[in-house]
């Protein structure tokens, strides 16, 4: 049957509904999944990477004072500011709770109540306050219609517009894995001689690798170790010449040693020549997954990097998407909400599902004119307006519902 064009098409299905709630959860995972959602990570010193969040309601100061800025854990947001106005800050790196610390002294810890060192090594940016990118407006702005792309600097990790990256094209999320604004390559100049250059030494190290055969069956070697080689009787296990399967990638490993401390002296930063120049002009850089592999890591640059501070460049633990995989192998084995919810869902005969259906885009639609007033008025949504605005709801439920059988809801 044709459908008709006038026919409405606005309607939601409950699989819609689960497969959505599968892609938040997802991202949600990634983001958060690598941070401990039950124990306040100020013990555990300066994390290597963590989910953080900036508290407006605590210290509303922030917004204005760049010495008042403070963040705080994944799991301090949950049990200390659950119902405060809080900035999420995405990821960040080297970083110790500030909760009930020097920054923050008017709050109480509940996880940790004792904080008395002062977090030095913190470094705080302009996200702390709530302002991003070149423009240092808020995100979401609220009077900026302009649809956007946003990406965090791997350096400073602030987050940009990508309209105010200066690209001379637009650059796709697929196509690039980690990003580096205008203002850290200008502060890290020794990034321009890697730009464009990944690629050729990529191909370098592939054609450098050692090739050893471990089987001895290489038939041009195969004479000459045949007459070599001692005869098998007498051989002792401690005899150098005879071949060993647990010796096999001997030579392997000492030539990789032997390569890593001729590293420790010989500088491999391409030069800056023409090529380089002409590669990179101005504003941000995208590198492709893995580029950092490639930094030289000789005893000059690396004293390079400690005298930018941009050691942590080295390790490859410290990308965002290391972190994020780790959230994602958190989540075990259990399955998604989604797989459940269908699982449970395919169970009901087609009358329930319809009611919950029903019900389901009641609640949705009235929860949506709830949250309008709020955006309107520009306040924080709070867990006691949620809750008095599902009791509100189960009222009228229940009264509508007098005198017969309630419809299947989710209770």
């Amino acid at each position: 049957m044709e459908q008709k064009e006038d026919q409405d098409t606005s309607y939601v299905t409950m699989a819609d509904i689960l497969q959505e709630q599968e892609e938040l959860e997802e991202t949600s995972q990634a983001v958060l999944g690598g941070s401990d959602e039950k124990n306040c990570t100020y013990s555990k010193g300066y994390v290597d990477r963590q989910a953080l969040y900036a508290c407006l309601t605590c210290v509303p100061e922030a917004r204005g004072d760049e010495s008042k800025r403070s963040g705080i854990c994944l799991a301090c947001s949950l049990q200390c500011h659950d119902t405060h106005e809080l900035l999420e800050l995405y990821t960040k790196r080297n970083f110790r709770c500030d909760c009930g610390g020097k920054r923050m002294p008017d709050v109480k810890c509940k996880l940790e109540p004792r904080k008395e060192e002062e977090n030095s090594r913190n470094r705080y940016n302009q996200n702390f306050s709530g302002l991003y990118c070149t423009c240092h407006r808020p995100y979401p702005d609220p009077e900026d219609e302009v649809a956007d792309e946003m990406a965090q600097c791997v350096v400073c990790e602030d987050w940009y517009h990508m309209r105010h990256l200066e690209l001379d094209e637009p650059k796709k999320e697929k196509d690039y894995a980690e990003m580096v604004c205008g203002g850290c390559m200008k502060a890290n100049p020794f990034l321009k001689h890697y730009v464009g250059k990944i690629d050729e030494l990529n191909k370098e190290t592939l054609d450098d690798t050692v090739q050893v055969d471990v089987t001895g069956l290489d038939e041009s070697n195969t004479t000459a170790a045949a007459a070599a080689a001692p005869d098998a009787d007498n051989a002792g296990p401690s005899d150098p010449k005879q071949r060993r399967l647990d010796d096999s990638k001997a030579p392997v490993e000492e030539a990789q040693k032997e390569k890593q401390a001729a590293s420790l002296d010989i500088c491999t930063m391409p030069p800056l020549c023409a090529d380089a120049e002409k590669a990179y002009k101005k504003g941000a850089t995208f590198w492709t997954e893995g580029w950092r592999k490639y930094l030289c890591q000789c005893k000059s640059c690396t004293e390079l990097y400690k005298k930018h501070s941009v050691e942590y460049l080295l390790n490859e633990k410290d990308t965002v998407k290391h972190y994020e995989d780790v959230g994602k192998q958190k989540q075990g084995t259990q399955g998604t909400a989604y797989e459940q919810a269908m699982q449970m869902l395919g169970q009901l005969d087609r009358t329930t599902q319809t009611d919950m259906f029903i019900e389901y885009n009641r609640m949705t639609s009235r929860l949506r004119e709830f949250l309008d007033q709020f955006v309107a008025n520009q306040q924080v949504v709070t867990r006691d307006d949620i809750n008095e605005f599902f009791a509100k709801l189960n009222k009228e439920r229940r009264e509508s519902t007098a005198g017969g059988p309630p419809p299947y809801f989710c209770r």
